[in-house]
Formats: C-alpha cells, structure tokens, sequence
C-alpha cells in the first residue's frame, strides 16, 4: 500500500528529529567533557593561585608562622575581607575609639596656654603667620581653622587648638586599631594596641596641649596602616580581579601622598618614611611600581601632598602679623627655613649638647617603656617584635615581610635619630624635649603589643589542638571548653590592661585645672607701667605672654619683642615694620657684624621714650649696655634704668613694694605629676629666680654699706630667699647667699650691740644657727658647685668653726 505524500513528510520529519537529537547528545556529551576539563584546569589554577597566595602571605605578613596561627577557613575570609574595611563590627569600634579618646582628652587638656612651644605655635597657628622652623604649615592651617570656626567664647583661643590636637590624636589611635585589626583580624588586639598607646603618660601629656606632635603621631600610624592594607589588596589581587576602588596601585598613590603631607607638619617624620618608601617600591610593589605612568604618578601625589608648603611664600606677603618667623616669601629665605639652618640642619640644638653617648641615649628610651606601658605591655611588645622577626623559629624568617619594615624602621629610628639629636639631655629640661622624640617609636611598640598578645593566644590554640587530638572524645571536649574559655579570656584580659592604663595615668595627666601659665602670663603683664616696651629672652616667658597679647588682647597698650627674633637678619623685613612705636638703630641686633647694633644702642634710642623691660634673661654675649644701664627687680620682669637715674630709685623700697606683691597663684608643685623635666617645673624655677634677682640687687648695693636701711635689706633678702627655696627646695644660689646674709647679719648685731645685751645675743645665736642650717644644705646637696664656686672651701671653714 503506497504512502500519501503527507504521512511520507511525517516520517521524514521525525527521522530528521531523532538525528538531531543524537547529535545533540553527542555534542552535549562533548560539551561536558570539555566542561570536566576547564574544571579540572580550573581548579589546578585555583589551587596554584591559593599556593602563590599563602606563600605571598607568609612573605609579607608573617602569616602561618607557627605563632600568629589561622583557622583553616581563615584565609577564604582574608578573600572576602580584604578589599573591604569599614564592616559593621568595624566602624563601631572606630566610634568607640574616637568618642572615648576624644572625650577623655578634652576632659583632661589644658584650659588655657601650656608650657614650651605650645604658646608660639597657638600665636601662629591663630593669627596665620609661620611658625619657627620648618614653619609647620599643616599645622598653623589646620590651627588657624579651629581657632576660628569653634564660635564658642567660653573658652579660650589655646583650648581650641588644644581640642584639635586632640581629635587628631583620636584619628591617630583609630589608625593604630585598623594596623593590628587587618593584620591579625583581630578587633580586642586592636583596640589594647590603640588604647595603650593613646593613655600612654608621654602621648596623653603632649596629645592635649596645641603642639605638633600629635599630628605626627598620626602621620606615622597611618603610615602602618597603609603598608598592612597595601599588602592585603596586594596578596589577593592576584587571586581574583579587585572591583573595589582602592586597589593596591591607588593605595601606593595614597602613601606617596600621605608621606608627603606628614613632612610639612614635622621633619622628623622622614625616619619613618625613609624605610616604608624603600619596602613600597623596592620590595613588595617593586613588580608593580616601576613603569612610567605609575611613576609620574606617585610623583604628582608626593608633589600635592608637599603643597600646604606653599603657604610659606603666601602667607608673608598677604598677612604680615607679629611674632611670625623668618622671610619665607623668597626662595633664598624659604630654603633657610626648611632646612632649620638657623638652628642648625639635622640639629635640634643650636648650642653645645654635650658628650651624651648612643648607647646612654637608647638607654633612657627603653627605661621609658616601662613607664609608658608597664612590665605587661613591655613583654607583649617584646613578644610581638620577636615573633615577627624569628616566627616559631628562625627558619621562618621573611625579609619581605612587613613586620620586618616594622622593624627595621624601629631600629632606624632610634640609632639616626638618636645620634642626631644633640640636646644636653643632662640638664633635665632638655631631657623632657628629648623625651617627647620618643612618640613615634612608640607607634610601633604599640602596634607590636597587639601582635604579641595574638601570638600567645594563637601558641596556646596550637597547643591544645596539639594535645586535644590524642585524647579521643575526651581530649575533643576538653579542647571544646579551653577554646570557650580563651574566647572570653582575651577580652577580659585586654580590658583589664586598658582599665589600668587609664585609671594609673588618669589624674598624672589631668591638666583640665592648670592655669599655672595662664597665671603666669598675667603675673609677668599685669604689673608693667603703661605703654611699657617688655624685652624677653627664653621660650616661658616669650611665648606665654606672647600668647596672652596676641590672642587674648591683654595689655595691648605695650610691645613684647623677642631679643632671639631680633637677632635674625630677617626681622627688619619682616617685623620691624610692625613695631611703629619702636626704634630700630640698625639693621640686625647683633654687635659684632656691620650695620649691627647692640643692646645699649637700642637702649639709647628708646630709653627716653617710653619705661623698658626685661622678662628672662639678656641675649649672651652681649654686655655693652652694663656700664650705662642696671636693672631693678619687679616681680617676674626687671625695669631697665640708666645708671645716671639711679639717683631717682630707692631700690630698696621698690623691692620691698613689689615683693609684697609677688604673684601668689596656685603653684603645680606635686613632683610626682611634674617632674623636673616638665614645663610647670620649670617655671616655679624662673619663679625661684626672679626672686634670686631681686636678692641679688639688694646685695650688691646694700651688702657693703654699714647703715639702718642695709640691715633692713639683709633682712629683706632674707624673707625673698627664703620664698625662693618655697618653689624650688634645692636652689643652690638661694642657699649659698642665704648663709652670707645670716653671717653678715650674725657680724653686726655683734658689733653695734652690747655685750651684755643679752636679746642681741639671742639674736645673733639664732643667725649662726640659721647660717649653719643653710650653708651646711649647701654643701651637701650643691657638691656639683665645688669647682666653680671661689667661696666653697671658705664655707666648709665656717661650718667647722661654728
């Protein structure tokens, strides 16, 4: 039976159907196992990518080292982790630290100006000049801003800056967190290294106060910060494309701008920079780094982040302001400035600094730890820095790896710098100054502490997985509970030693009380006549008083000049113009160079004028106005008198006036919380010695003359001597003179009275005791005076005698 047309295409069709249908098995069948290939191929890639991935890990962050140990699952999440910090559980740290550091600090900083270069830099930063060199001009920008946009009047100008500095120190500790977080993704870890840093004695006292070092502490922890990040988008962007923005070639950009930019707040930070810029480009991004585009690059972005430089040649020329340093609007006198040449470049010291040994030197810093951090936070920085250099043992080794920069950066820091620095740290107020260098060092101590305390957590976890797998069951529970209890162990341990860290330093460094400067400076201004030109010399009593005039308008009817300012050749350019009621008889104060002028000229051409004041001490070498001028002590400042006036001045009488006026404010004299390396100690001494000169005028012209108003005198410098050893116990000038005027006092009570006078001999007997007393503390607590002291032998006789 023949087929219709129609069933024979039927057929066809489906003929045709069950063709395709087996090619298409057949090419299915293809597909899979091309599919099965790309997976395997896949995978061999993937576990090559994981390979290169661990080791580069291992290189650069020490990671699987036997100390710093990892859950097996661990280095997925660093995949998922790496190219995103700002998580959840993070940014509440970073609130946490900031809102308590933040408050805490500005409960505890000063209310007004505090000791050093803070009131200069406060002057500068609020008026916008250039401060002394390098200029600072981060700084001084950043100061001017918040000495205006804070609209309070409640409080003053230097707690404004103050405020600043303390919110920097705040995003200083938020950078030292991330540090140790993304390199051991640890948050407790983190938060000690950041927290014991921050409440550290030496970071807390200069943390509050409107100085720079604050910033710079920042600067340096964010240069740690920057390396650890580099090195984890570095390790796992080899592995999978990175979508996020900050991939580890802008992170390279990053750096190169923020090293710049930490450079014109403080120079010493090039310490830190020298050896993080040497592992970016010559060791972990050395493959990345160098090619053109990169280059020019990083070049733009270091150039960008020097420019708040630029500032030094603006500023001079749209606002010249007093007590603005040097003439930065030329190239000539920008150089000068940068470099320091005036104090000396790579000198903090213009002056001899003695023959303090390196080794003395890195002596007093590691002494200092133990004050900083205590034994605990000693021992697990010391565990962190040896883990990070030997690991379990010293096979594991890494030279590329970041905590070996660390380290070596460590170790720069304190030999360069510590050779460098020529300060006579004998003399305890150059040792404070040299004491503040230690902060940045301390950056990293604190990032190690973090690092030290993970590694002995991660040795006892590897421990007891080491015993807990032989144990069966049992040993399997046992490990179970062990691990529960660490997990709560590490944060009670950690909150532990930051309670203490608080609660130990907590009233040493709250200064929120202290207007011992502020009262200082109104001591010194409060008293001067009307119209008074004040000549200073030393940072106390220039830079407080400064603060006050210029910042508080107080006294604006005088004129402070720095007799240190005027020996620049740069200030008759730059501030003479702004003293119109002063004359200048030459060009620089300086009496041994041509167009110079020395102190009596400038005297001479002002003395008729209007009254003159000293406030410290005259500028060395320089004695020419001795034969023509004196000066009589009142109060903190001594009033400048042509000798052919002397006529016209009872110097006693003015004296005994204005000692019944000494200043009397609240003096910080607790030794524990301000040692003799501090500011507030040094100004009781410039107390004690404004005292000593008031003594001292009265016995050169009394101690020779033989009449009723000389006693009166003696005894006058008696009570100021004696008010003098009420600030400072051990002056030795104090207890020496003390002793001349008991005997002189003990010699004519016995030649002006009878014999028989039995109250002139009570009277002379208590002025030998009194003699004895003094000359005797002399002697046993001076015995550095010996050699230089003509009269010591003489006094030691007097002693046997009596």
């Amino acid at each position: 039976m023949s087929n219709s047309p129609t069933q024979s295409n039927t057929r066809n069709r489906k003929n045709n159907n069950n063709n395709n249908n087996n090619n298409n098995n057949n090419n299915n069948n293809v597909n899979r196992n091309v599919n099965n290939r790309n997976n395997n191929n896949n995978n061999i890639i993937s576990n090559n990518v994981s390979s290169t991935t661990m080791n580069m890990a291992k290189d650069f962050m020490n990671w699987n080292d036997g100390i710093i140990e990892r859950e097996d699952t661990q280095l997925q999440q660093q995949k998922d982790r790496c190219f995103k910090i700002l998580k959840k559980s993070t940014i509440a740290c970073i609130v946490l630290l900031f809102i308590t550091c933040t408050t805490i600090y500005s409960m505890t900083q000063y209310p007004s100006v505090s000791g050093g270069d803070a009131g200069e830099l406060i002057v500068v930063a609020h008026q916008f000049g250039v401060a002394h060199p390098p200029g600072y001009p981060l700084f001084t920008f950043l100061g001017y801003i918040f000495s205006h946009i804070i609209p309070s009047n409640t409080v003053s100008v230097a707690w404004k800056i103050s405020f600043m500095s303390s919110m920097i120190g705040s995003i200083a500790s938020i950078f030292i967190y991330l540090t140790v977080y993304l390199w051991v993704n640890n948050h407790w870890c983190g938060l000690l290294s950041a927290y014991m840093f921050t409440f550290s004695p030496l970071i807390w006292m200069y943390q509050i106060q409107g100085e720079v070092f604050s910033m710079n502490n920042m600067f340096v922890a964010m240069l740690m910060f920057l390396g650890v990040w580099y090195t984890r988008v570095r390790i796992f962007e080899n592995e999978r494309y990175n979508t996020a923005f900050w991939t580890s070639e802008r992170i390279a950009y990053l750096s190169a701008f923020i090293c710049a930019i930490g450079l014109t707040n403080q120079h010493t930070l090039v310490l830190i920079v020298i050896p993080f810029a040497f592992w970016l480009m010559f060791i972990s991004g050395r493959d990345q780094l160098w090619n053109v585009r990169i280059l020019s690059n990083l070049v733009f972005y270091t150039l960008i982040g020097l420019s708040p430089y630029l500032l030094l040649f603006i500023t001079p020329k749209l606002n010249r302001v007093k007590y603005s340093w040097g003439n930065t609007s030329t190239l000539r006198g920008f150089i000068k400035h940068f470099l320091r040449e005036e104090y000396g470049t790579l000198q903090l010291y213009g002056g001899d600094g003695g023959v303090i040994s390196l080794f003395t030197k890195i002596s007093i810093y590691f002494e200092n730890l133990i004050i900083q951090f205590g034994y605990i936070g000693l021992a697990l920085s010391l565990i962190g820095l040896l883990n990070l250099l030997l690991g379990y043992n010293i096979r594991t080794f890494k030279w590329k790896s970041f905590g070996t920069m660390i380290i070596f950066s460590f170790l720069f820091y304190i030999t360069f710098f510590f050779n460098l620095c020529n300060l006579p740290i004998d003399k305890p107020l150059y040792r404070g100054v040299f004491l503040r260098f230690f902060m940045q060092p301390n950056v990293i101590i604190s990032i190690t502490m973090g690092l030290g305390i993970k590694s002995i957590f991660g040795f006892l976890n590897r421990i007891q997985r080491d015993g807990g797998g032989s144990g069966g069951d049992s040993g399997g529970a046992a490990v179970t509970t062990i691990s529960k209890i660490q997990k709560y162990l590490l944060p009670i341990i950690i909150i532990l030693l930051i309670g203490n860290q608080i609660r130990f330093n907590y009233n040493l460094q709250d200064q929120s009380d202290n207007y011992s400067f502020y009262d200082y400076g109104h001591s010194v201004l409060d008293g001067l006549p009307r119209n008074t030109l004040l000549l200073v010399g030393g940072d106390l009593v220039t830079n407080v008083p400064m603060y006050l005039h210029l910042c508080e308008k107080v006294r604006p009817d005088i004129d402070i000049l720095s007799m240190e300012i005027m020996s620049w050749e740069w200030f008759k350019i730059t501030q003479s113009p702004l003293f119109q009621r002063v004359k200048f008889p030459g060009n620089v104060y300086h009496p041994y160079i041509p167009d110079g002028y020395s102190l009596k000229d400038f005297l001479d051409a002002n003395i008729n004028d209007r009254p003159i004041y000293i406030g410290g001490d005259f500028k060395s070498g320089d004695s020419s106005f001795q034969n023509d001028y004196y000066t009589i002590s009142k109060g903190l400042t001594s009033q400048i008198i042509p000798k052919k006036d002397s006529h016209k001045y009872n110097t006693f009488k003015i004296i005994k006036t204005t000692f019944s006026t000494f200043p009397s404010f609240h003096i910080p004299n607790n030794t524990e919380k301000y040692p003799n390396d501090s500011w507030e100690h040094f100004m009781m001494e410039e107390m004690a010695v404004s005292l000593e000169r008031a003594a001292e005028t009265l016995l050169k012209e009394y101690l020779s003359q033989q009449n009723n108003e000389s006693f009166k005198a003696l005894e006058l410098s008696v009570e100021i001597l004696e008010k003098a050893l009420t600030y400072i116990n051990d002056k030795c000038w104090s207890l020496k003179h003390l002793g001349i005027c008991f005997d002189h006092l003990r010699y004519r009570v016995v030649q002006n009275v009878n014999n028989n006078n039995q109250q002139a001999q009570n009277k002379a007997s208590n002025y030998s005791k009194q003699l004895l007393y003094f000359w005797k503390k002399y002697i046993n607590q001076c015995g550095h005076e010996e050699k230089s002291d003509q009269d010591w032998e003489t006094i030691k006789k007097v002693i046997q005698l009596i």
